[in-house]
């Protein structure tokens, strides 16, 4: 079973809410996607550019304050306030789609969820491209809006 990957944006109340130790559920969520899915391991490796310590707009996936376990270091229920959305959207800005290019052709995905056994990943670059594209639309109005944002890796 491979663990797939769900972004919600959030108001900043719920957010309060959650860091206060209240249950976060059920709640109310303004928006949500799972459209990158299983595809979540190799473009966060792409982002980070290999780097796991420290892993820049990989963040948008990686990142966050945990709320609940998951099955590995990034799984579970994490969240980011609306000031760390507003980051991470400029974060995901700035990677130039070339930048996105060279790192996916030049980095070995040996051992990353979603690579075959040649350490290229499963899947082409247009694959990955429409993750980052994705991204950036989500956390951008996201950002916009004054949200805060849940992700979920399970």
């Amino acid at each position: 079973m491979s663990i797939e990957f769900k972004m919600r944006r959030i108001s900043p109340n719920v957010y309060d809410r959650m860091m206060s130790g209240e249950p976060p559920f059920p709640y109310r969520y303004v928006a949500e996607s799972g459209q990158i899915a299983k595809r979540w391991e190799v473009t966060a490796f792409i982002l980070a550019n290999g780097d796991r310590t420290n892993p820049g707009p990989a963040m948008a996936i990686v990142g966050g304050r945990g709320i609940s376990d998951g099955p590995d270091d990034y799984g579970g229920l994490r969240a980011f306030s609306a000031a760390e959305v507003v980051t991470i959207a400029q974060e995901l800005a700035e990677l130039s789609e070339d930048e996105f290019r060279r790192r996916f052709e030049c980095l070995d995905f040996t051992g990353v969820s979603g690579s075959e056994l040649d350490g290229r990943p499963a899947n082409n670059i247009d694959s990955y491209l429409d993750c980052l594209y994705h991204l950036r639309n989500f956390y951008s109005a996201a950002a916009q809006a004054g949200n805060a944002m849940m992700l979920w890796l399970g």
